[in-house]
Parts: structure tokens; C-alpha cells; sequence
């Protein structure tokens, strides 16, 4: 009996741990590898002298490939023939021509990101293989930082080259590729080591075709004034621009439907159309004329197949003749379509209300009784009488008064107005509401400047964009303060920019390669400025650059 109950004890548990070793698990694999490939054994060692090797061999931890080694790989001074380098297992092989090897000098390899582990991808970055052919190793070190000239941003994947052994010329870039180079970090900075004492000149470019030479307008571009002699651990910031092209040409021209055309350029200039036969300038309009633009653009009229235009170039000093096929009339609008100075439901402070047009309009004609503006105030509704005026053939203005804070609709019935063609606009609705002062904070700014002289003194927003600025001259008599107040600013957080406007052409001007020019000085001023609604701002500012 008692035997009998061991039996049926020991039967359930085995059954037990049967059923819980059946279970159904899902296995994991373990932990993700997230380590880079180490390296183990360098032959000959890094940081050989007096190297005499046709071959290296580089020894990791595990199995690797080469990614993108092509476009990766750095080997500098560079050299005048194409290294073997292939991955086999565990190991990196490179074959080289010894006899090809400058005597005493310091070469470096530097793999980028290119040597990965096989199974996770990653990469061992920037590893380098150091070694001497003379019976020392370099040990002066390069760094520093390429920044956006103008918004101070840093720059990543950019050339940064020296140069040795050429007088200092504005076709450097141009001709030769250099003799060190290496390319820009993701926070901008960049860095050289094992440099040998020598005279260097430094140049910087985006190099976008990938063939270490600076192909002009089409690239951007750093420099150093003049060579420098590296004696010690140096650093050197370099401010990136593009240069304002040697020449301006129309790049396209579009002509999306009958009346309206635009002549785009490969640059900003400001320039003026005329017809090439005189009479037919009563038949074409040029839009925002007398401003620096990239795109012209003009509406025209009662013209048939093509039109010939003179293009003067008043930035460039050159003057050009386009004949411009004409769409076929049937491609006309077949409604007058338009657009308010409204943005997200507001219209700005006080700003008139305009409606610009897409058609060239018969200004003679239009119906008062088909325009209604109303304002509402708790619940009522109050009509206006509306007022106007044409600011040009394709913009009118309402001239009413509006009150600030206050809700608007304006809406628009068919047929109030009329294109030169008889062609009529559609019904529109459009409510908005006017901005009120005390929605808007004001900035004083007082600035200590360092050099007297013109600036520009900006505040921007976010994204970048100018909301105000002011310009501002420091005469030889006059003392260096100076208060600078914005007003009616929108609530939110903006940056001080102080362009040296050095041409007092009250805009920033790039640098230029071929004349050794820099572009105009920015200072950003680092805190940023909180604007609050109804409310005044003031901040004080020492300018040391």
C-alpha cells in the first residue's frame, strides 16, 4: 500500500516537470550585438617608423565587411596610386606599392564608417591606421568647425582640404585636389592628426559631384585668407557661403496658361521687361517691378502666337531678347479666380484688405451692390459700405477702416467683377479676423557695439524668417550704444542677428573666391528672446566679435 503511494507521488511529479518542459517558449536570440568591430592586431603595428611593407593586415574580433568604402575611405597625403583594400573573415588587407611612399612622411588611413561587423552593420567609425615611412610619427593636430556664414548653422559633410607646396592663388580649389583633406562631422567639426610642420593653405567646399575640387557657383565654399605655418596643435573655424554667380541667364521660362507668364533666372537680380515692339507695352504688366526677385512675372494681353521682350538686367548690366510662345487664347481662365491677404483667418495689423486677382481686370467695371462687408459684435451684425481702390491691374484695395479685434466677412456675389476678356468671378465668402494691438509684444533692444560703422540689426523667428529689422549707423562723433526697439511683434521666441553691413547696401553681402573676400560678419545673439502678448521686452547686449 505504502509502495503503491510512492509509485502514484512519483508518477505525478514526473508528469509535472514533463507537461512544464513541454511548454511552447519563444526563443530571443539574446541580447542585440550593438558593439563595433575592435580591433586586435595591427601587422605591421600602428604607428610603425621607417615602414618598408608592401602589405598591412588588420586583425578584428569578428567577422566584418566594407561598406561604402569608396566614398568613405581617406587616406592622406593623398597618394598617386589606388591602395588594394578587400575584407576577408576576420581581417582587412591592403596592398601597396612601397616604392611609390614619399620618404619621412606621416600617412594616415582613416576608414570613416566603412569597416562594419557582418551581422548588425555596426561600424567601427573613423578608425585609422597611422604609420611613418621616416623614423617619426607626426603628432600636430588640426581642428576646428565649419559654420553657415550666414545663420551661423554647422555644416556637415564638407571638404576640408590643405593644401602644401603651391602659392597661395585664387584657382587653388579650382585646379588641385588636396594634399590632406577629411570632411566635416554631423555638429560640423572636423580634424586632422599627424599633420607634419608645413605651410598649408585651407579651403572647405560641399564638393557635390564628389571629385575634391570646387566646381564654382554650383558649390559652396570656406577659405583662409592667406597660407599659415602649423608649429603646434591649431584651430581653425571656417564660415561656409555661396557665391553670387559671375553671370545671370534665364532658366526657364513658364507659361501656364493665356496671360500670365513667368521668366525665371539662375540668380536674384533686379531687372525691367519692355516689348521689343513699342506698342505692345500698353499689353503687358509686370508684377512687384524694381525689386531683387528670381522669377519676373507679368500678365499680358490682346497678343497672338508669340511676343518678343527686352530683359534688362539692371544687377548684372546685361540685357537679353526672348521670343515667348504664347499659349492659345482657349487656354484662358474660364473664371476670374483670386486671393486675400488674409493668412490662417487673420488679416494682419493695421493692413487694408486686398484681393489680388490671376487675370489682367477691367478696372472700369465693377459692381458695388455685389460686394458686402459686415462685422458681428455680440450677435449683431453691422454692414459697411464698401470702400475701394485699384492698386494695380490685377490688385484692389478695400479701403474701409477696420476696427482692431474684430470679427469680418466679406463675401463676394457672381459677376461683381470683370477681366479685360468679359470673363466674370465665381461667388466667395471669406471671414476674418482684424489683429488687435495687444496681442502683438514689443522688443527693446540695447546694443554696445564694437566698431562703428552700419549694421542691420534683425529679429528672427524660428523658422528662420525675418520679422522686423532696423538699420543702424554709428558715426566716428556718435557713442557706441545704441537702443533699437521693434514694435508689434508676434508672440513667440526670436534670435537677434547683427549683419556689419560693411557696403551699406543695407543687405548681407557673400564673399567672393577670385577677389579673397569674405562675407559680411554676422553676430547671433545666443539667448533667446521670449515675446509675450502686451508686453515689453528689454535686453541688453555687448557685441564683442
Amino acid at each position: 500500500m505504502i509502495k503503491s503511494a510512492i509509485k502514484l507521488i512519483l508518477c505525478s511529479v514526473i508528469l509535472t516537470l514533463f507537461v512544464k518542459c513541454a511548454q511552447v517558449g519563444v526563443l530571443t536570440g539574446g541580447k542585440r550585438d550593438l558593439n563595433p568591430p575592435k580591433l586586435i592586431e595591427a601587422i605591421p603595428k600602428i604607428n610603425s617608423v621607417n615602414f618598408n611593407s608592401d602589405f598591412i593586415e588588420l586583425k578584428f574580433d569578428e567577422h566584418i565587411k566594407l561598406s561604402n568604402l569608396k566614398s568613405e575611405l581617406i587616406i592622406s597625403p593623398q597618394l598617386n596610386f589606388e591602395p588594394e583594400i578587400e575584407s576577408d573573415g576576420k581581417k582587412i588587407l591592403i596592398s601597396f606599392k612601397k616604392q611609390l611612399l614619399k620618404p619621412n612622411t606621416t600617412y594616415r588611413i582613416n576608414f570613416g564608417k566603412s569597416i562594419c561587423d557582418m551581422t548588425e552593420g555596426n561600424s567601427a567609425d573613423n578608425f585609422e591606421y597611422v604609420f611613418s615611412t621616416g623614423n617619426y610619427v607626426d603628432s600636430i593636430k588640426i581642428k576646428g568647425y565649419v559654420v553657415n556664414a550666414f545663420n551661423k548653422n554647422v555644416e556637415k559633410n564638407i571638404i576640408v582640404g590643405l593644401y602644401t607646396g603651391i602659392e597661395k592663388t585664387d584657382s587653388i580649389p579650382y585646379k588641385n585636389t588636396p594634399n590632406y583633406y577629411c570632411r566635416t562631422s554631423d555638429d560640423g567639426s572636423f580634424s586632422f592628426r599627424n599633420m607634419p610642420n608645413n605651410n598649408y593653405s585651407v579651403y572647405g567646399f560641399s564638393d557635390l559631384n564628389k571629385n575634391l575640387l570646387y566646381d564654382g557657383e554650383t558649390e559652396e565654399i570656406a577659405f583662409l585668407n592667406s597660407k599659415f605655418q602649423l608649429l603646434h596643435d591649431t584651430t581653425l573655424n571656417l564660415k561656409l557661403f555661396k557665391e553670387k554667380p559671375s553671370k545671370s541667364f534665364v532658366k526657364k521660362i513658364n507659361n501656364p496658361y493665356y496671360g500670365y507668364c513667368q521668366i525665371i533666372f539662375n540668380t536674384k537680380c533686379v531687372s525691367r521687361i519692355s516689348a521689343l515692339n513699342y506698342n505692345d507695352n500698353k499689353n503687358i504688366f509686370e508684377i512687384n517691378p524694381n525689386n531683387e526677385k528670381d522669377t519676373l512675372s507679368f500678365y499680358y494681353k490682346n497678343l497672338k502666337d508669340t511676343l518678343a521682350v527686352i530683359i534688362k538686367n539692371l544687377t548684372y548690366k546685361n540685357t537679353d531678347t526672348l521670343i515667348i510662345k504664347l499659349p492659345k487664347q482657349n487656354t484662358l481662365k474660364k473664371k476670374v479666380n483670386f486671393s486675400t491677404n488674409t493668412t490662417n483667418g487673420f488679416l494682419a495689423l493695421n493692413k487694408k484688405l486686398q484681393l489680388s486677382f490671376y487675370n489682367w481686370m477691367d478696372t472700369t467695371k465693377i459692381d458695388l451692390r455685389k460686394i458686402h462687408l459686415s462685422s458681428k459684435k455680440d450677435s449683431v451684425i453691422n454692414n459697411e459700405q464698401i470702400k475701394y481702390r485699384w492698386l494695380n491691374i490685377s490688385t484692389i484695395e478695400i479701403t474701409n477702416n477696420l476696427k482692431q479685434g474684430s470679427d469680418y466677412t466679406i463675401k463676394i456675389d457672381t459677376a461683381a467683377f470683370i477681366d479685360y476678356k468679359g470673363v466674370v468671378n465665381d461667388s466667395l465668402k471669406n471671414s476674418f479676423v482684424t489683429k488687435s494691438e495687444i496681442e502683438f509684444g514689443t522688443v527693446a533692444v540695447k546694443l554696445l557695439f564694437n566698431k562703428k560703422q552700419t549694421y542691420i540689426v534683425q529679429l528672427v523667428n524660428e523658422q528662420g524668417i525675418v520679422s522686423q529689422e532696423k538699420y543702424s549707423t554709428i558715426s566716428l562723433s556718435e557713442s557706441n550704444n545704441k537702443t533699437i526697439d521693434f514694435t508689434e511683434i508676434i508672440p513667440g521666441s526670436y534670435q537677434l542677428k547683427i549683419i556689419y553691413d560693411d557696403n551699406e547696401n543695407k543687405k548681407w553681402d557673400t564673399g567672393n573666391l577670385i577677389f579673397d573676400k569674405q562675407p559680411e560678419h554676422v553676430f547671433i545673439y545666443s539667448k533667446k528672446i521670449k515675446v509675450l502678448p502686451d508686453w515689453e521686452i528689454e535686453e541688453e547686449i555687448l557685441i564683442k566679435e
